[in-house]
């Protein structure tokens, strides 16, 4: 079947397909961050002080302070809010480590040549441009996404240990105090490249159509046959060579266990 010329019944047949995506921790892990990050952002935008940081309204500082009953408190809260988003992330990752994590990145988080191609192609599509320029074939993730979660991740690592830093600085000796004057900015440019990668993420899956599917999976796991082979197509191809490997293995052992078609019965007890 070729991508550009599936025909009607081809296409109504993949749709009748249903592949598994993303299984429950995948989904918990995802929701979860995304739950957190709408309690950091606008608690940390709150603590940014208006005067220096002009790109915050100071009616959003001062609606911050007022619900968490000042500026003193507010700190308190987001640090307790990133500590327990920190720490759930992290022990996800090492409770899971050999089960999960590293399955999880060896088959869908590192970039080979096709998703290099994705990425000097899909973004000029975005705006008109390269139509007529094929997007090479993408595993269970596209080279955007592969490439984002790059970003997650570096952007957790930084805004989680720096975040601690500040948090604890009254621990840290005097001699390196420049440890946190390096931690505040840091802190605070992780978040915003983050998060200008999260707006491109919520834009890609929940508001472009043809990624629609990818949004909904992230509620029950699942995509339809049409969906991954058109968006998904090496990682569409592994799962149904995994699947006709699957059935012939069952074949094959249904097969040794029923006795040939010429064989006598088996002798009936009795008197």
């Amino acid at each position: 079947m070729s991508r550009e010329k599936l025909t009607l019944e081809e296409r109504e047949a993949l749709r009748q397909q249903t592949l598994v995506k993303h299984y429950t921790a995948n989904i918990l892990t995802h929701w979860f961050n995304a739950a957190m990050w709408l309690l950091l952002l606008p608690t940390g935008l709150g603590i940014l002080l208006g005067k220096v940081y002009p790109f915050v309204p100071e009616a959003w500082n001062n609606l911050m302070n007022q619900i968490f009953g000042g500026l003193a408190p507010l700190i308190y809260w987001h640090s307790i809010i990133g500590q327990v988003w920190f720490f759930v992330l992290i022990f996800n990752v090492f409770f899971g480590f050999r089960k999960y994590f590293i399955p999880f990145a060896a088959t869908r988080m590192f970039m080979d040549k096709d998703d290099w191609k994705w990425l000097m192609i899909r973004p000029f599509q975005m705006f008109g441009l390269k139509k007529d320029k094929e997007l090479p074939p993408q595993d269970a993730y596209n080279g955007g996404q592969k490439l984002y979660s790059y970003l997650v991740i570096f952007g957790t690592v930084v805004i989680g240990v720096t975040g601690l830093i500040m948090t604890y600085s009254e621990s840290i000796p005097t001699s390196l105090q420049w440890i946190i004057q390096w931690a505040m900015p840091l802190h605070f440019l992780a978040a915003g490249l983050t998060f200008a990668g999260v707006i491109i993420h919520v834009y890609m899956g929940a508001i472009m159509p043809e990624e629609r599917q990818a949004f909904f999976s992230m509620f029950n796991g699942k995509v339809n046959g049409l969906y991954a082979y058109l968006h998904h197509r090496k990682w569409y191809e592994r799962k149904m060579a995994e699947k006709a490997a699957w059935e012939d293995h069952y074949n094959r052992q249904l097969a040794q266990s029923q006795p040939p078609a010429d064989a006598e019965p088996a002798p009936q007890g009795g008197d």
